[in-house]
Protein backbone atom coordinates (compact mmCIF):
# COMPACT_ATOMS: atom_id res chain seq x y z
CA UNK A 1 0.00 0.00 0.00
CA UNK A 2 1.34 3.40 -0.80
CA UNK A 3 1.42 6.39 1.48
CA UNK A 4 0.32 8.59 -1.09
CA UNK A 5 -3.03 6.97 -0.19
CA UNK A 6 -2.82 8.48 3.27
CA UNK A 7 -1.25 12.15 1.96
CA UNK A 8 -3.61 15.66 3.50
CA UNK A 9 -3.81 17.57 0.79
CA UNK A 10 -3.52 21.11 0.84
CA UNK A 11 -5.25 22.99 3.54
CA UNK A 12 -6.54 19.34 5.38
CA UNK A 13 -6.85 19.59 9.10
CA UNK A 14 -7.13 15.96 9.25
CA UNK A 15 -7.52 13.03 6.63
CA UNK A 16 -11.11 11.70 6.20
CA UNK A 17 -11.78 8.01 6.73
CA UNK A 18 -14.63 5.92 8.00
CA UNK A 19 -15.27 3.92 11.03
CA UNK A 20 -16.05 0.30 9.41
CA UNK A 21 -17.62 -0.96 12.83
CA UNK A 22 -20.19 1.49 13.16
CA UNK A 23 -22.20 -0.03 10.47
CA UNK A 24 -21.50 -3.66 11.92
CA UNK A 25 -19.17 -5.36 14.85
CA UNK A 26 -17.72 -7.62 12.90
CA UNK A 27 -19.14 -8.34 9.13
CA UNK A 28 -16.44 -6.91 6.90
CA UNK A 29 -18.63 -7.60 3.86
CA UNK A 30 -21.25 -5.36 5.49
CA UNK A 31 -19.00 -2.42 6.37
CA UNK A 32 -17.77 -1.87 3.04
CA UNK A 33 -21.02 -2.30 1.68
CA UNK A 34 -22.60 0.39 3.83
CA UNK A 35 -20.12 2.96 3.25
CA UNK A 36 -19.97 2.20 -0.76
CA UNK A 37 -23.61 2.87 0.23
CA UNK A 38 -22.63 7.01 2.40
CA UNK A 39 -20.73 7.67 -1.16
CA UNK A 40 -23.31 7.35 -3.00
CA UNK A 41 -25.92 9.08 -1.23
CA UNK A 42 -23.75 11.88 -1.04
CA UNK A 43 -23.30 12.03 -4.42
CA UNK A 44 -19.36 11.43 -4.11
CA UNK A 45 -18.32 10.16 -7.19
CA UNK A 46 -15.66 6.87 -7.09
CA UNK A 47 -13.02 6.08 -9.77
CA UNK A 48 -13.31 2.83 -11.15
CA UNK A 49 -9.44 2.22 -9.62
CA UNK A 50 -10.50 3.23 -6.28
CA UNK A 51 -9.82 1.24 -3.03
CA UNK A 52 -10.68 1.43 0.81
CA UNK A 53 -7.66 0.15 2.68
CA UNK A 54 -8.57 -1.26 6.11
CA UNK A 55 -6.14 -0.12 8.92
CA UNK A 56 -6.18 -0.91 12.62
CA UNK A 57 -6.48 2.24 14.55
CA UNK A 58 -4.45 1.33 17.44
CA UNK A 59 -1.62 0.08 15.25
CA UNK A 60 -1.48 3.28 12.80
CA UNK A 61 -1.36 5.30 16.47
CA UNK A 62 1.43 3.21 18.24
CA UNK A 63 3.70 3.38 14.86
CA UNK A 64 3.09 7.06 14.67
CA UNK A 65 3.93 7.45 18.26
CA UNK A 66 6.97 4.81 17.79
CA UNK A 67 8.61 5.73 14.48
CA UNK A 68 7.78 9.73 14.45
CA UNK A 69 7.34 10.75 17.66
CA UNK A 70 3.94 12.16 16.09
CA UNK A 71 0.26 12.24 18.16
CA UNK A 72 -2.59 11.34 16.12
CA UNK A 73 -6.45 10.87 16.95
CA UNK A 74 -8.96 9.54 15.49
CA UNK A 75 -12.30 12.13 15.81
CA UNK A 76 -15.33 10.75 14.87
CA UNK A 77 -17.16 13.36 12.75
CA UNK A 78 -20.25 11.41 12.07
CA UNK A 79 -23.63 13.15 10.73
CA UNK A 80 -27.11 12.28 9.46
CA UNK A 81 -25.76 12.01 5.96
CA UNK A 82 -22.55 10.11 6.89
CA UNK A 83 -22.64 8.41 10.26
CA UNK A 84 -19.19 7.07 9.86
CA UNK A 85 -17.50 9.33 9.24
CA UNK A 86 -13.85 9.99 11.33
CA UNK A 87 -10.84 12.74 11.12
CA UNK A 88 -7.42 11.37 11.76
CA UNK A 89 -5.63 14.57 13.49
CA UNK A 90 -2.16 15.20 14.08
CA UNK A 91 -0.63 14.03 10.75
CA UNK A 92 0.11 17.94 9.55
CA UNK A 93 4.10 17.57 10.84
CA UNK A 94 5.64 15.33 8.35
CA UNK A 95 2.92 14.19 6.28
CA UNK A 96 4.94 12.48 3.95
CA UNK A 97 6.17 10.28 7.03
CA UNK A 98 3.36 10.11 8.80
CA UNK A 99 1.09 9.03 5.57
CA UNK A 100 3.79 5.77 5.23
CA UNK A 101 3.20 5.39 8.78
CA UNK A 102 -0.49 4.59 8.34
CA UNK A 103 -0.16 3.25 4.98
CA UNK A 104 1.86 0.30 7.13
CA UNK A 105 -1.23 -0.60 9.62
CA UNK A 106 -2.90 -1.78 6.36
CA UNK A 107 -3.85 -5.34 6.39
CA UNK A 108 -2.99 -6.08 2.84
CA UNK A 109 -5.21 -8.61 2.80
CA UNK A 110 -8.04 -5.75 3.66
CA UNK A 111 -8.17 -3.27 0.33
CA UNK A 112 -11.36 -3.65 -1.28
CA UNK A 113 -12.94 -1.95 -4.20
CA UNK A 114 -14.10 1.53 -3.70
CA UNK A 115 -17.23 1.17 -6.40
Amino acid sequence: MLGAAFLLREGEEYLSVNWLEHFHPADRAIQVAAVQQTLRDKGRTVARTAHFAVLNAGEAVDLCRQELNMEIRFVRLGDGRDPSHTGIYGLTGNKSQAADALAQAVNPAEVYPAG
